[in-house]
């Protein structure tokens, strides 16, 4: 069963989906999707060291298999979904080796202003 949010409700998590991906028609609902989930996961990389390369770019590893059960997708769509994000210059993925992760830096139009 369903409840009203009310002023003295909490809100369960959530992802903030960028708002330049509604703008984006070169990207399907599943990148689109991705995305979101991938830029979550580098919120969390901004707290821990280790997950920061030697010239200062937040990266983060995410299993295909791991995006496969979080999303419900098959291997295949996943893949074609980042794919498709590397096109659009907003991941980058480097090998890592032979049965270990790519190594994710998840980043952001350039026309994108970001303050801290």
């Amino acid at each position: 069963m369903s409840r009203y949010i009310t002023k003295n409700c909490t809100l369960p998590p959530y992802m903030a989906f960028p708002r330049f991906l509604l703008e984006n028609q070169n990207l399907n609902e599943t990148a689109k999707i991705l995305y979101t989930i991938l830029l979550d996961r580098t919120k969390l990389s901004l707290s821990h060291m280790d997950w920061i390369d030697e010239i200062g770019r937040v990266f983060i590893y995410f299993p295909i298999k791991s995006l496969c059960e979080i999303m419900h997708k098959s291997d295949m769509s996943i893949k074609t979904a980042l794919s498709a994000l590397e096109k659009e210059d907003l991941i980058y993925r480097k090998r890592q080796g032979i049965g270990r992760p790519n190594r994710i830096y998840v980043k952001f139009p350039s026309t994108i202003m970001i303050e801290r």
